[in-house]
């Protein structure tokens, strides 16, 4: 529990999955807000990214709830690094699956990058998220990759 709490404090970001019956009733949700978004989604992700006193929350319509994100824990940025991720995005042709991906030194000790994934194309191409969790730790300068679920939660 407390190692879920800690690597929970070390990420960029925090994912959240709505489906679109919840995310059109939210009062939380400004009515300009959702009218500016595509309102056929099944689905809207929520990516919150927590700051100094500030969270920004961008929301992004889905078609499906097969998203995860992969979190990367790095020993540092370099341009090697970025090759390499850069890399295995191309390899595996995740272009039409990615959502969104950032990085980050929170520290020269805590480096991060993540991407958040929809693996309906994906998988359709027989690629699974461990095929894909095991080439990024080839990337030199990559200690770990954890792969993080992202459900379809209720809106309370």
């Amino acid at each position: 529990m407390e190692d879920d709490i800690d690597m929970e404090n070390k990420q960029i970001s925090y994912g959240r999955l709505l489906n679109s019956h919840d995310f059109q009733n939210s009062t939380f949700i400004p009515n300009i807000v959702r009218k500016s978004l595509k309102l056929t989604s099944p689905y809207y992700l929520f990516i919150y990214i927590p700051a100094d006193e500030i969270i920004k929350i961008s929301i992004f319509p889905v078609e499906n709830a097969t998203i995860k994100k992969l979190l990367l824990r790095l020993k540092e940025f370099s341009p090697d690094l970025v090759k390499g991720i850069s890399r295995v995005l191309k390899n595996f042709d995740l272009g039409d699956g990615t959502i969104h991906t950032t990085g980050l030194c929170f520290e020269s000790v805590n480096c991060f990058y993540e991407t958040y994934l929809d693996l309906t194309n994906i998988e359709k191409r027989n690629i699974s998220i461990e095929e894909i969790r095991q080439e990024f730790l080839k990337v030199p300068r990559v200690d770990s990759v954890e792969i993080i679920d992202i459900p379809v939660e209720p809106f309370n």
